[in-house]
């Protein structure tokens, strides 16, 4: 648990770094082009992209959590299960299991990302992530890719409708309180296994993060 309580904090310290980053390219991509110099347009997309990888990040903090508590996410679904036109659906399967996992009520992580408004604005989040893979595509590559065709039949909401603040205030108050339990147990297990000698300080390991920002890309 130790180690997974590391890597969150880590992944949660550089989630905490990108933020303002986050929050300016929002504000370009929301200008009024009529009366900025801003290419919003341009904005818009890179905003888009940057949601996107922001929410790899987060994906991978929650999986860390999970793991803290012994449970394991699988993509076992999408591996004997193809889309039409040969795509796996492993990887699509495998960013809904990470969110389900925090549903089990048997979860300890259940009371706080599990239910509520923060479950709601997790659920969001994944959805905008879903719809925005393809925010780069040009207009050929969309109409060769069956994804990208079945989200042109959604209903497109202006970016401006949507609340960040409100969506990511709500995540970070859950990953804070998610913290407490995981740091408790950590504690916890520590004392239990106090007999199997400590383990390597990996403070200075941060090699998982490169691994985190290709991770489940798809």
């Amino acid at each position: 648990p130790s180690d997974d309580l590391s890597r969150f904090m880590k992944i949660v310290a550089r989630l905490k770094w990108k933020l303002p980053f986050l929050a300016e390219g929002y504000r370009l991509a929301t200008l009024d082009p009529s009366t900025s110099d801003t290419d919003v347009s341009h904005a818009e997309i890179m905003f888009k992209i940057d949601f996107h990888e922001y929410y790899a990040l987060l994906e991978r903090a929650i999986v860390h959590l999970l793991g803290i508590f012994g449970t394991n996410v699988s993509s076992a679904f999408g591996q004997t299960h193809l889309a039409q036109h040969g795509a796996p659906l492993s990887s699509h399967r495998y960013h809904a299991n990470v969110l389900e996992a925090l549903q089990d009520p048997n979860s300890p992580l259940y009371p706080v990302l599990g239910q509520g408004e923060v479950h709601e604005q997790l659920q969001r989040a994944k959805e905008l992530r879903n719809r925005w893979k393809t925010a780069d595509m040009t207009k050929k590559e969309r109409e060769r890719d069956r994804w990208a065709t079945a989200r042109r039949k959604e209903k497109v909401m202006p970016l401006a409708s949507y609340n960040f603040e409100m969506i990511l205030a709500a995540i970070f108050q859950g990953l804070e309180d998610a913290y407490l339990l995981a740091k408790q147990h950590t504690v916890e297990s520590e004392v239990a296994g106090a007999g199997a000698g400590e383990r390597e300080d990996q403070d200075g390991d941060w090699d998982f993060i490169v691994d985190a920002m290709d991770w489940e890309a798809v």
